[in-house]
């Protein structure tokens, strides 16, 4: 019986050398497809690190603009104190506000200063909280400082009249943050296990949809079943060959970030989050037998396509998904529950997710997920062989 499966697998994995030396002589479209997923990880951190160091420092600067200091001395005196640069806004800043374009500006009307001693005076705070821009961060500066201007006004008001200002803090509040740094940033960098899944998808889709459709559109497909290899083998050997191709680009795409993480300037990022070798091992495990049941359903769906761009339209359907789950997972803020395990993609990203966050993570969550996943690989590969047995899949072509 061993004897019988020697001469099978050499079989198929000369099918599957055979069917990527033939993908990889297109060479200037894998050189794209590879230079494009190692250059994922450095054009999305880059672009965050970008971001979020912009919102830390709009944060973080002591810049405001006031229309109106005259009426509010002891506003004005105030934020003086506190090192704030008070700065005049443009003539059209509220056009410029709503176009994302000019920081909040806080505008003091003409009876502040005589409102204020009866303790009814009220400032103007124009911002646009649509827009992630410099009017965001700004707003809260702003914010921050008249919560603190009032603080020290009813101190002092009360400290007149003889009454302690505890009278104002009835209960005190004492923090105790359990996240670390590395969850928070692993919140931001949610997108690293997404791009990365979805890379596994999207970069085998054409040597998948090629493999399927493109052989039954060019009439190759006929020869080939004609061939002693027999359809199983065949079909394996293609699988394995798509797979492969699929890894790669994860593997590849992976290695972006992890560059990227270890050498890219990003202090917004890279000071608070550290990956070892051991997690990037577990992260490679987690593809391992995630790529091959995404290329296997992709030669599965596009089985189905009489031509080349119809198979490509079946197979983006598994793309699809895989960018869907894990936004409806975020949006409906899904916690982590076992029964995730069970849903390919949502699986990958739970534990990449927790292996970011510097969780930590059982054996159960690698061993399930490999189990959905090679059963998601065996029986499309089953079917797919069944599939070559009709002959309106065989001979059916545009």
């Amino acid at each position: 019986m061993a004897a019988q499966r020697i001469p099978k697998l050499k079989t198929i994995l000369t099918v599957a050398k055979k069917e990527l030396t033939d993908h990889l002589r297109d060479r200037r479209t894998a050189t794209m497809i590879f230079l494009l997923s190692i250059a994922m990880g450095p054009i999305i951190l880059l672009g965050l690190g970008y971001f979020i160091g912009s919102i830390e420092a709009k944060a973080e600067k002591k810049e405001i603009y006031v229309v109106g200091n005259e009426y509010a001395p002891d506003l004005i005196n105030f934020l003086q104190r506190q090192d704030m640069k008070i700065l005049p806004p443009k003539p059209e800043f509220r056009a410029l506000i709503k176009q994302g374009n000019h920081d909040a500006v806080m505008v003091i009307p003409a009876d502040f200063n005589e409102k204020f001693l009866t303790g009814e005076a009220k400032v103007e705070l124009v911002y646009d909280d649509t827009r992630q821009s410099a009017s965001a961060a700004s707003e809260g500066v702003l914010r921050r400082v008249l919560r603190a201007f009032n603080t020290e006004v009813a101190t002092l008001r009360l400290m007149a009249r003889g009454v302690s200002p505890s009278v104002l803090r009835p209960v005190e509040i004492q923090d105790t943050n359990l996240g670390t740094a590395a969850q928070r940033a692993a919140g931001v960098l949610f997108i690293i296990p997404w791009i990365t899944l979805i890379g596994c998808v999207t970069g085998c889709t054409a040597m998948a949809v090629d493999l399927a459709a493109g052989e039954r559109e060019r009439g190759s497909l006929e020869p080939l079943l004609m061939t002693p290899i027999g359809r199983d083998a065949l079909v394996m050997g293609k699988g394995v060959a798509v797979s492969i191709y699929s890894l790669g680009i994860a593997v590849l795409t992976l290695m972006g970030f992890a560059l990227t993480l270890k050498y890219g300037n990003l202090p917004a990022i890279g000071s608070v989050l550290s990956l070892s070798a051991a997690q990037y091992g577990m992260f490679f495990l987690m593809l391992l037998t995630f790529a091959p049941a995404m290329a296997a359903i992709q030669m599965l769906l596009a089985t189905y396509g009489r031509n080349f761009k119809e198979g490509q339209t079946y197979a983006s359907y598994a793309i699809t998904l895989v960018a869907l789950i894990p936004s409806v997972a975020m949006f409906a803020q899904v916690k982590d529950a076992t029964w995730q395990l069970f849903v390919p993609v949502l699986a990958q990203l739970m534990v990449i997710t927790r292996l970011l966050r510097g969780e930590t993570t059982d054996l159960i969550h690698y061993l399930l997920p490999a189990a959905i996943n090679t059963a998601i690989f065996v029986v499309a590969m089953v079917l797919i062989a069944r599939l070559l047995r009709q002959e309106k899949i065989i001979f059916g072509r545009a």
